[in-house]
């Protein structure tokens, strides 16, 4: 086919660039959403954070490790947070985006009415997840909180 005038010649050139956008497209969502990527992966155990169809999953997160000794339920609820927000962000998304909260508390009926008063502070409150808060021993003596969240990115 001769293209004769310069509308035909710019609908094809369009057209092509439609075409090369579309399956662009296609690849970026079948190709690299259905991959798996791994951040923090230096321990031995697990990843820090695992990003697979554009969700992200957090390992279990506690206080800060040197601190646990002469940190209480609040202060710990603040460190961990404070690290699931650091995490959320390198995956590329944010606290607006759980989807899942799962808290694990060394003493339910102690330590419940302090890490919820500053949950909440925390929480973005037009976007809270399912949150689920169980009692459990904890691999430490001295860990008194630890939470793991899924977020969509």
């Amino acid at each position: 086919m001769v293209l004769k005038d310069g509308f035909t010649s710019y609908m094809f050139g369009l057209l092509g660039g439609f075409s090369s956008l579309g399956l662009y497209c296609l690849y970026k969502h079948f190709l690299t959403r259905s991959g798996i990527k791994r951040l923090r992966t230096q321990d031995p155990r697990s990843s820090g954070v695992v990003i697979h169809n554009g969700i992200v999953y957090t390992a279990g997160q506690v206080g800060e490790i040197p601190k646990l000794e002469e940190s209480d339920i609040t202060e710990q609820t603040k460190q961990t947070l404070a690290k699931i927000e650091d995490l959320l962000a390198e995956a590329g998304t944010g606290k607006s985006r759980l989807l899942e909260a799962r808290i694990w508390l060394k003493n339910i009926s102690r330590d419940a009415p302090a890490m919820n008063k500053v949950w909440n502070e925390w929480v973005d409150p037009t976007n809270k997840a399912v949150r689920y808060c169980v009692q459990s021993d904890m691999a430490r003596e001295s860990i008194l909180v630890e939470i793991q969240v899924v977020a969509a990115r």
